[in-house]
């Protein structure tokens, strides 16, 4: 049985397609669902992924439920043999008020990674807000400016270059923008066009479409969500369609990627709901 990777298309003037397949999900932390993810990703069979809330365990003393990127190599390993990690926190167990509710039962780091059938050429985790640290009270999370950090990867896909940028934003209740975000994504466009590329930019944003800051991406990138007429990345549990849009994950194209089709999976394996794209590079 042939991998997606290696169906090769063909147009009418038989110029030949690339068409790949590339998955983007906030995978939650919040409950034990590494075999439902695991599922989902072997069905769908994606040529890339990009995660993020994942906790990689320093040791096995970490609760099982909180292995999730030991859980998708020992589930998916076989048919992924690349991948690249971006941590931006520490931690042993989360606390309010100085009142223990989450216990990793040992270290674990926790975001992004990027998971991929195809070599890895290049790859890099960019801090533009604070650093890696040690993280354990959660007292004043709503609060808290949270870190950040820009995930790119460099894929060379049949001679052709790719990158694909994964970030997880900050948490904020109303998922609106300020002066403060417009900045940094002005910095995260200037580092997507630094390398004249082929480049999709997947993440969980936890930011609705109209903010300012989605526009300045759109100045020179395509939102699919958009383009598609998507009206909700979240699953039935977390839905709120009466605010008329909810809408916090996207995916962003330059002029170089070839969009297939993409589309929106309804399911709970998650708070947030699984984005596909169908593509290829057209340079």
């Amino acid at each position: 049985m042939l991998k997606f990777s290696e169906i090769r298309y063909y147009d009418d003037n038989n110029r030949l397609w690339n068409w790949m397949k590339l998955i983007g999900l906030n995978i939650w932390i919040k409950i034990d669902n590494n075999k439902a993810i695991a599922d989902f990703l072997i069905e769908e069979n994606p040529d890339i992924i990009c995660l993020q809330e994942v906790l990689r365990n320093f040791n096995e003393n970490v609760f099982e439920s909180y292995k999730s990127q030991e859980s998708l190599v020992k589930s998916i390993g076989k048919s992924y043999d690349y991948s690249f990690f971006g941590p931006l926190w520490v931690a042993d167990s989360f606390s309010k008020n100085w009142e223990l509710y989450r216990d990793f039962g040992w270290k674990v780091e926790q975001w992004n990674e990027i998971i991929s059938k195809f070599p890895i050429s290049k790859a890099e985790n960019k801090f533009f807000h604070r650093n890696y640290e040690l993280f354990n009270d959660t007292t004043d999370w709503e609060n808290t400016d949270h870190w950040r950090a820009l995930q790119i990867v460099e894929f060379n896909i049949w001679g052709k270059r790719l990158q694909v940028l994964n970030l997880h934003w900050i948490w904020t209740r109303d998922k609106m923008w300020d002066e403060r975000t417009i900045k940094e994504f002005r910095y995260i466009l200037e580092s997507a066009k630094k390398n004249d590329i082929a480049t999709i930019i997947t993440w969980d944003f936890n930011l609705l479409p109209e903010t300012e800051s989605i526009k300045v991406l759109e100045s020179e990138f395509k939102n699919l969500i958009k383009v598609y007429w998507i009206k909700s990345t979240r699953p039935d549990f977390k839905d709120n369609l009466d605010t008329g849009n909810n809408v916090v994950d996207y995916i962003f194209v330059n002029d170089k990627i070839r969009v297939n089709d993409f589309s929106v999976i309804r399911n709970n394996i998650s708070d947030h709901l699984p984005l596909v794209l169908d593509f290829d590079i057209i340079t």
